[in-house]
């Protein structure tokens, strides 16, 4: 028995040329609000009043559920006491695991935000009917004549290149009679089935009991295994090459978290607010981005410098493309952070335990900890900059040259006065006798770093001239002066 429906709705179902569905005993179509891949139906029991089994039918249908009365074989022989039994088909997306206490949930949820007299009283997951099938591939014989034509078409099919110009999908079991009958009473296409200008392949069993022997089984379970058999080779491909570069075995568990992040990544975005709003969220954000990087890389060099006391701003780097490679590693682990907690969140949300009452708060501890973790990783990648620059300071004090840094190329310098009287100078005087440590410049002022006193100076560039320091063989001071 369906269910009463607004006036509004009776009014538009009763318009002429249009079909009651009630009255041919079928459930009215309802067009689902998002999409699913799994259908729960459920026995419900509401309150027997118009009024609510109006507003119940309206609330689902909003959200793509499907509802009727439920009939004599599905309605509960204790029902009574001013209620009346419901199915509903509650459509979900995500896994098969747990979504019958999901559908419950979110039919729970409904009853109790909207005050209404619903109380649900079975679920069940609905399944799809297997029905095994073999496909047969209707080929065509090469001709047996002797023209270029025939002989070409001959050469071919020995070659293999024969392709099918109809397929059939039978159940298991079916005779060759019966898949040429099939063929012959139904010309799909416009072309004929004969026997000898045919052939089938695979070959059908000629008798019933042949065809009762040999079953054959559809290979879409084995199809859906490939995607597994991927993974699982693409970690055994990364742990040896791991191996072969000397890595460590760490690299194992990496590659197979890896390996879970990236369907839970999808989970997560799948039908969320940013899928929705893709289409102008990525060309807002790469801009952004861009430029965030190309901060990001410049504030490593900046954490480098200022172990030496050199404003960033006063030396040149040897590339424009450095300060991307100086902010690769610390935002490439934000970045692995930021969708490993999404990828939890997404796996949470595909076994339907973030839906409900605790999806706000999932998201905002996943954002949270996403936050929290990618500044970490910032912090990581400054005191990786310092580290380097300690390094380098330490280099510089022996007499060394320097590691380069993302660009920065320290040098060790001796500085020659090239005019008469005292050199301006901030932080000096300039050392004569040992040599310093240069960045180059960027402007008219060169900042050197003077090992010796662990400080920073500045002089005019057109009042020093600037060589490479002569390595003497156990002299810290590289021979500046001699």
């Amino acid at each position: 028995m369906p269910l009463r429906v607004p006036a509004q709705r009776r009014r538009r179902s009763q318009e002429p040329g249009t079909e009651r569905p009630e009255a041919a005993g079928v459930v009215p179509a309802v067009v689902p609000t998002v999409p699913f891949n799994q259908r729960v139906r459920l026995l419900v029991e509401a309150v027997d009043q118009p009024d609510e089994l109006a507003l119940v039918q309206g609330l689902m249908e909003e959200r793509g559920w499907a509802v009727r009365r439920a009939g004599r074989e599905d309605a509960p022989a204790t029902a009574g006491g001013g209620r009346v039994a419901l199915i509903v088909e509650v459509r979900l997306n995500g896994s098969r695991w747990r979504a019958e206490k999901a559908a419950c949930g979110a039919v729970e949820r409904l009853a109790r935000t909207r005050q209404l007299g619903l109380w649900v009283r079975d679920a069940a997951l609905l399944l799809r009917p297997d029905d095994p099938r073999t496909e047969y591939r209707v080929i065509r014989r090469p001709g047996a004549g002797a023209s270029r034509r025939d002989r070409l078409a001959r050469w071919w099919a020995a070659c293999g290149g024969r392709g099918a110009h109809r397929l059939l999908r039978l159940p298991d079991g079916v005779t060759r009679e019966a898949v040429e009958r099939e063929l012959a009473e139904r010309p799909l296409g416009g072309g004929t089935f004969t026997p000898g200008a045919y052939e089938l392949r695979p070959a059908p069993p000629e008798t019933v009991e042949a065809a009762a022997a040999g079953t054959r089984h559809p290979a879409v379970p084995r199809v859906r295994v490939l995607p597994a058999v991927a993974g699982v080779v693409a970690a055994a491909l990364l742990g040896w090459a791991a191996a072969e570069a000397g890595a460590e075995p760490l690299w194992w568990p990496l590659a197979a978290v890896a390996l879970l992040c990236a369907p839970g990544v999808h989970f997560a975005l799948r039908d969320s607010w940013f899928s929705r709003n893709a289409v102008w969220l990525v060309p807002l954000a790469l801009p952004v981005g861009w430029s965030l990087v190309t901060w990001l890389g410049r504030l490593m060099q900046a954490f480098y410098l200022d172990r030496f006391g050199i404003p960033s701003g006063s030396v040149r780097s040897a590339g424009d493309l450095w300060p991307y490679a100086a902010a690769a590693e610390p935002l490439g682990l934000a970045l692995a952070f930021v969708l490993f907690f999404t990828a939890v969140a997404g796996w949470l949300r595909h076994v339907h335990i973030a839906k409900g009452d605790n999806r706000l708060a999932l998201v905002v501890v996943a954002v949270l900890l996403s936050v929290a973790f990618a500044a970490t990783a910032l912090v990581a990648g400054a005191g990786d900059a310092d580290r380097a620059a300690r390094g380098a300071a330490t280099a510089a004090r022996q007499g060394y040259v320097p590691a380069t840094y993302f660009g920065l190329h320290g040098t060790l310098m001796c500085v020659v006065p090239v005019g008469e009287g005292p050199v301006p100078v901030e932080n000096g005087p300039v050392p004569a006798d040992h040599a310093v440590l240069s960045f180059g410049a960027a402007g008219d002022w060169i900042w050197l770093w003077d090992p010796d006193r662990s400080q920073a100076l500045s002089v005019r560039r057109e009042d020093v001239q600037l060589l490479p320091a002569p390595a003497v063989s156990g002299s810290r001071r590289t021979g500046c002066g001699r």
